[in-house]
Formats: structure tokens, C-alpha cells, sequence
């Protein structure tokens, strides 16, 4: 029986980022309001009061609503006004977020997934547009027949009393009971076919399976775009290389300028396995693993005509720079820090124009090998080197599928098991501008920088 354990709130801060944690955290009272509104239209709750009360609410919407609107539109607009002004106020003055709040909005999230409709009997592909014709073109004179003897709104009321009162036991059982009946499905059945159009199917055998213990079923599949960008600077007599200043952005970063592994270095997330309880309460293992779509890295190349696609290319090697190189490249650092003041340090421009070049980065066209070439800055981007580029950059980008398998297993806790590992997030969203990364995590920086540094303090001594 493996064992299972829940995120701390230390563990949940250190791997997700903060722009993550920070949605969360505004937006859980809106996931706990979304979460008892699921509860009470699929009568998940232990008491059904709720429902019914949701239930009479709605006939009076509809019945009521021209009445409604008239009279008490502006109070229902001050009591709106007053209760929004005074949610701001709480958020505004809310206490420190603790590992139990963490741990509810979580929760609240598993719950809505849990709760959302299943449309698995809908087919999977949009039938032919002349059945969707024909279908309408029988439906609509009772339609009209019917609404001319029946009011509008109660057939609303109606039609939304069958979508709150769908997943109630009472309903749930007569749904059941008429779907065990095989006259009732075969009914069904050639009705549909006679007003399709389409012919009743073939007549087969069927068996009745038992589900087992371990019984398996596909769960969710979502594809994911990783982009690491591989970024060098132009040196004399050494050309472009990936030996970059002390405090520039990794050689290779995400567009967060993070340190990444190089594309032939780097690894999918190991599988995570999560043990939750289901709708009948049973304990369910759903296990995700993520495997590569694509066979190879492709770099991202934009034409002048704004055309983007992705080419396949070789991987660049990590090779060793002979002490030579090294040295000159470590008396160049060593010149340009001399002249360089701080102020000049692309990390610290305004906000406002980092969220500019983050904008403008996905429009800016590249070259045939996908390189964007700037300044000593990293601005003044273009798809052309030259005089007064001295950086470049380009988009190593590659699909990765994850799938998930439902398992039922054997009661027990619930919680989440896997391997604890680092989450970095590597994503398809603009450059943003670069901060002293290497500064603050020091073992992520490459053996070449540590060299040219080793260099560069030696010329100094």
C-alpha cells in the first residue's frame, strides 16, 4: 500500500510560483461560492434543502420577473453595490493565508472538477448539416404549436426544473429505472432514427461485465508547449558563443529568464499520482504521466509577413571552450564591466517597459535560424545582425502530452504521492526582461560561466 501525504504550505510556495499561489489565494472565496452553487444544482449535499429552495427560486425568477424588475431593480442595484464594496474591503484587510486555506481552495477546486457535467453520451463527431436540418424542420411546428397554448416563460421554468432537479435521487432513480428497461431504449432509439434520418444499427449481442476492483478508464489528456530560449552574446574574435556577463540571463532560460536544462538535457515532470474519493465515494488513483508528442526539438521562426512556424533543427552540442577563448572573453567582461555602470542594467527599467517588450517580442520577425538579434542591452530587436548587435536569442519549442488513468483501488487515505521535484515554469509567453538570476541561485550556473569567472578573477589578481 504506498503511502500518501498532503502539500505543506512551505512545499506548495517553493514549487508553484507566486503568480500562481497569488490567483489562488484572491480568487478562493469565488472558488467556494462556484463550489456550493455545484453543490446544491447537483444535490451533492447531505440535506436537499438547499436545492429545493434553489428550485423555488427559479420558478419565481420566471414568474415573477417582469414584477421583479419593475419594483425592485433598484434596490437589488444598492444591496449589489453595498455587498461588492464591502467584499473589496475584506480582501483589502484579510488575514495571512495559511496552510488550511491552501488546502479549502484546493479542495474547492478538485470539487468542481468533480462535480462538472459529464457529456460523454453526446456524439463525438457534429452530425451531417442535412440531419441537423431535417431535425429542425420536424421539430418546429410543434414548437410553435406548443408555445402558442403554452407561456414562454413557463416553458423555461420547466426546462430548467428538468436541468436543477437531473442529478436528485428521485430523478436519478426514475432516469435509471426507464434506461434498464430495453423497450424504452429501443423506443427511444427508433424515434431518433425516424427523425434523423439515419437507419436503426445492426443487432448485437452484448455482455454484462462486472467492474472489477482495479477497473482502469482513461481520465484527462492535455498537450503542453515547453519553449527554452538559448541565448548568446557576440564577442571579438570569438563570434556569437553562450559565454554571457556575470549578471545577464542564463544561456539557456524560460521566458521568465529562469535556468534551464539545455533541450538535449532536459526531462518531462516524473508521474504524480493523486488518491481522491469519486461521486459514490469510492477511492480513486488518478496517475498522470507526460510523455513527448513530437520526436525532436523545433525552433521558432517568424517571416517578415508575420508567418510562424516551427522548424526542426539540430540541437546544439555543449562544447568545451579551450583556456585561450576563455581568457579573452574573460578580458572583454572584464573591459565592459569597467564602463558599465549599473543604471545602464536592462533589470532595472521600468515596469511598464518590460511589459512593452514582453507585448512586442511574439510580433518580431526572426532569421532563417530563427536568432533575434539586439544591442548590448538586449533591445532594439530585429531579425538582422550586424553593426550594434552584440545579443541574440531564439525559441527552442516542443509538445508534450499528458495523460491521466482513473483507477479504482482499495479504501484508504487520500492525498498526493510522487516525487518531490522543482516545478520551473517553461511556457510559450513573450520574453520578459532580465533580473539577476544567477545572483540569487549560483549553483544553476553553467561550468563555462563558472570558468570564464574563475578567468576573469585571475586577470584581475
Amino acid at each position: 500500500m504506498p503511502s500518501s501525504t498532503t502539500t505543506s504550505l512551505y512545499e506548495f510556495t517553493s514549487t508553484v510560483p507566486f503568480p500562481l499561489t497569488a490567483v489562488l489565494v484572491q480568487l478562493a472565496p469565488y472558488f467556494a461560492l462556484v463550489k456550493n452553487a455545484f453543490e446544491i444544482l447537483t444535490w451533492s449535499r447531505s440535506t436537499s434543502y438547499d436545492a429545493w429552495l434553489a428550485l423555488a427560486s427559479w420558478w419565481a425568477v420566471c414568474l415573477l420577473s417582469k414584477a421583479t424588475l419593475r419594483y425592485f431593480l433598484p434596490i437589488a442595484v444598492v444591496i449589489s453595490f453595498t455587498v461588492i464594496t464591502a467584499s473589496a474591503n475584506a480582501r483589502s484587510s484579510a488575514p495571512p493565508v495559511t496552510e488550511t486555506n491552501l488546502q479549502a481552495t484546493i479542495a474547492d477546486l478538485t470539487t468542481i472538477q468533480s462535480l462538472l457535467p459529464d457529456f460523454k453520451f453526446l456524439p463525438k463527431s457534429r452530425p451531417a448539416f442535412s440531419t441537423l436540418l431535417r431535425v429542425s424542420a420536424i421539430m418546429y411546428p410543434p414548437y410553435l404549436l406548443l408555445t402558442y397554448y403554452v407561456p414562454l416563460r413557463i416553458l423555461i421554468a420547466v426546462t430548467g426544473t428538468v436541468g436543477i432537479t437531473w442529478n436528485s435521487p428521485c430523478a436519478s432513480v426514475l432516469r435509471n429505472t426507464l434506461l434498464k428497461s430495453a423497450w424504452v431504449r429501443w423506443c427511444t432509439l427508433y424515434v431518433w432514427s425516424k427523425v434523423t434520418g439515419q437507419p436503426l444499427p445492426l443487432r448485437s449481442l452484448s455482455y454484462q461485465t462486472l467492474a472489477t476492483l482495479n477497473s482502469v478508464e482513461p481520465g484527462l489528456s492535455l498537450r503542453f508547449l515547453f519553449t527554452i530560449y538559448e541565448n548568446q552574446r557576440w564577442w571579438m574574435g570569438l563570434d556569437f558563443s553562450p559565454a554571457l556577463l556575470p549578471g545577464e540571463r542564463p544561456s539557456w532560460c524560460s521566458v521568465s529568464l529562469q535556468p534551464v536544462s539545455p533541450p538535449n538535457a532536459f526531462v518531462l515532470p516524473e508521474p504524480t499520482s493523486v488518491y481522491l474519493r469519486d461521486s459514490n465515494g469510492k477511492r480513486v488513483k488518478r496517475t498522470a504521466t507526460w510523455k513527448w508528442e513530437e520526436p525532436e526539438w523545433r525552433v521558432l521562426v517568424r517571416k517578415e509577413d508575420g508567418v510562424v512556424s516551427r522548424v526542426e533543427k539540430p540541437v546544439p552540442a555543449p562544447k568545451e571552450e579551450n583556456s585561450s577563448l576563455l581568457m579573452k572573453a574573460a578580458g572583454k567582461m572584464k573591459d565592459v564591466n569597467s564602463l558599465q555602470s549599473p543604471a545602464n542594467g536592462e533589470g532595472d527599467r521600468p515596469s511598464s517597459e518590460k511589459d512593452e517588450d514582453e507585448s512586442e517580442d511574439e510580433d518580431i520577425p526572426t532569421d532563417v535560424d530563427g536568432w533575434v538579434y539586439g544591442d548590448n542591452k538586449w533591445e532594439a530587436r530585429s531579425s538582422k545582425g550586424g553593426m550594434g548587435k552584440y545579443t541574440r536569442y531564439r525559441r527552442w519549442t516542443r509538445v508534450a502530452v499528458v495523460n491521466e488513468v482513473v483507477e479504482i483501488v482499495e479504501d484508504g487515505e487520500t492525498g498526493v504521492e510522487g516525487g518531490r521535484t522543482t516545478v520551473t515554469m517553461v511556457n510559450a509567453s513573450p520574453i520578459s526582461s532580465p533580473s539577476r538570476q544567477t545572483e540569487a541561485n549560483p549553483e544553476a550556473e553553467s561550468p563555462l560561466r563558472q570558468r570564464l569567472k574563475s578567468a576573469l578573477s585571475k586577470g584581475v589578481s
